[in-house]
């Protein structure tokens, strides 16, 4: 069944739009990018996330980058922040509406981009400092595959990835019977290896990294940031204990930036759509909305 969204088109790159939801344009934007997969509003809770930032006088912003939809599988973050950067530029400026306050949000390994925009993406003269973080469903993609393949085939697909990556081949695509089944998308050496290593360039969430590996994101984060973690995240290992990990982020972020409205969010599943309990998805909104009346 279709459906029609209400909003406004901005062209911010060459053939790179966001998507503003609505007719209310707020000085004040949430930036969203969701995960592996996504595109403009495919995320289940786009439009409830829209309809409570209004009620503030905050606008939600969703936006199409070279790695929406199955682009993410040759992709990389740093090409990501790039994309991001140039938006948030273009947001700055006049065209795009002259916005005075932006915050980021990702959901899924779009927390991993949410991450790497405060804490490893480039501070030149480009730069341009956000408000706010929000991390919903920060589960780790290398723990999430333990649940789609052994052991044995990862360690046999890991092997491969570092191989063509030695060999001066990242680009090189992986063989079909690692991705084809799970991912339905291509996917090249260096991206896989980026994912599904341990302390790949993606690695940002799992257990198995110390306290001082996570000081390093978390700690160097200088704006304030909410963490939602589903409680019913398909995506995460039963054996995971999510409130130990929860704690694990709080210890390690920079003093005064980790908001006290972070929880993890009661039977939620990880989009907080299908297969979560009735309430979760407001109680995440609801989160939402508080962290940023507080600032």
């Amino acid at each position: 069944m279709g459906r029609v969204i209400d909003g406004t088109l901005y062209e911010y790159l060459p053939k790179k739009y966001c998507f503003e939801f609505g007719s209310f344009k707020s000085e004040n934007v949430l930036i969203f990018t969701g995960g592996l997969g996504d595109k403009i509003a495919t995320v289940p809770y786009s439009i409830p996330l829209y309809k409570a930032l209004k009620e503030i006088g905050w606008s939600l912003i969703n936006f199409d980058f070279s790695s929406s939809g199955g682009g993410w599988g040759t992709g990389s973050l740093a090409r990501d922040f790039e994309e991001m950067s140039a938006l948030v530029k273009y947001l700055k400026s006049e065209e795009g509406g002259s916005r005075k306050k932006i915050g980021l949000m990702g959901h899924s390994t779009g927390c991993q981009n949410t991450m790497y925009y405060f804490t490893k993406g480039e501070r030149d003269e480009n730069y341009i400092s956000l408000d706010f973080g929000i991390l919903q469903a920060s589960a780790s993609d290398r723990e999430g595959l333990d649940l789609f393949l052994s052991k044995e085939e990862i360690e046999e697909a890991n092997s491969l990835a570092k191989k063509l990556i030695d060999e001066g081949n990242p680009k090189e695509l992986m063989p079909y019977k690692y991705v084809g089944d799970i991912f339905d998308t291509p996917i090249n050496a260096y991206r896989w290896y980026a994912l599904y290593t341990q302390r790949g360039d993606d690695d940002f969430f799992s257990t198995y990294l110390l306290d001082e590996e996570l000081r390093k994101t978390f700690g160097v984060m200088d704006k304030p940031l909410l963490v939602l973690f589903s409680g019913s995240d398909e995506y995460v290992p039963e054996s995971i204990d999510k409130d130990k990990l929860m704690k694990r982020f709080k210890n390690a972020t920079t003093p005064g930036m980790w908001s006290e409205n972070s929880t993890i969010v009661k039977g939620g599943a990880h989009a907080l759509g299908e297969g979560s309990e009735p309430g979760a998805m407001d109680l995440a909104l609801n989160s939402v909305v508080k962290f940023i009346q507080s600032l």
